[in-house]
């Protein structure tokens, strides 16, 4: 009951790494799951929003508790029985309403994966055939991938840089990436 009076994690994010909606027919329920993801691959924030009975809530209320701060397979692992066991139990004929939670982090990440393989695919497509804009500035150099998030990733250049190239390189490849993924992708150069 507490975590259906109280829910945890309700509400959106507003600039979520992934995203999911699902539906239960079985009773009309319905939930949507955004997450942010951090840099070690662990869920760093995770809302719900959900229509749907009590049990519903409750779920996706401790779904969300037992997912925040582990890595996206951990999370993945999360069993609906774990769910209902957080929740001390749970009348069998609402254990659906954990299924629902489960298929919506299930859908989130996938969309999460879906979205750093499209910026890897911009990314590596960038450094096979440098811009223009880009080769000056690493004419006597290379830039390696070293991290890649949908939304930001982390590059380091090696070779003979002047002091100013590694900033050209951030901006040369965060224009880049925003003309071809058609969103905002940040870009940190280390050497």
């Amino acid at each position: 009951m507490d975590h259906f009076m109280n829910p945890r994690n309700s509400g959106q994010l507003l600039n979520p790494d992934c995203h999911s909606e699902v539906g239960s027919p079985q009773c009309g329920d319905a939930m949507t799951l955004d997450i942010q993801v951090n840099d070690e691959d662990r869920i760093g924030e995770i809302r719900f929003m959900t229509f749907g009975c009590a049990g519903a809530i409750a779920a996706a209320s401790a779904l969300t508790e037992i997912a925040k701060g582990k890595t996206l397979e951990e999370a993945l692992a999360i069993t609906n029985d774990q769910i209902v066991e957080f929740l001390g139990g749970m009348p069998e004929e609402k254990y659906h309403c954990s299924v629902m939670g489960h298929e919506a982090l299930s859908l989130a990440v996938e969309d999460f994966r879906h979205r750093r393989k499209n910026t890897v695919e911009h990314l590596e497509a960038i450094l096979r055939e440098i811009p223009d804009e880009l080769a000056a500035a690493v004419e006597d150099g290379s830039i390696s991938i070293e991290h890649i998030h949908p939304s930001r990733i982390r590059v380091c250049a090696r070779g003979e840089y002047s002091g100013g190239d590694e900033e050209h390189i951030k901006e040369a490849l965060e224009k880049e990436l925003q003309q071809r993924t058609g969103k905002t992708v940040k870009v940190r150069v280390t050497r």
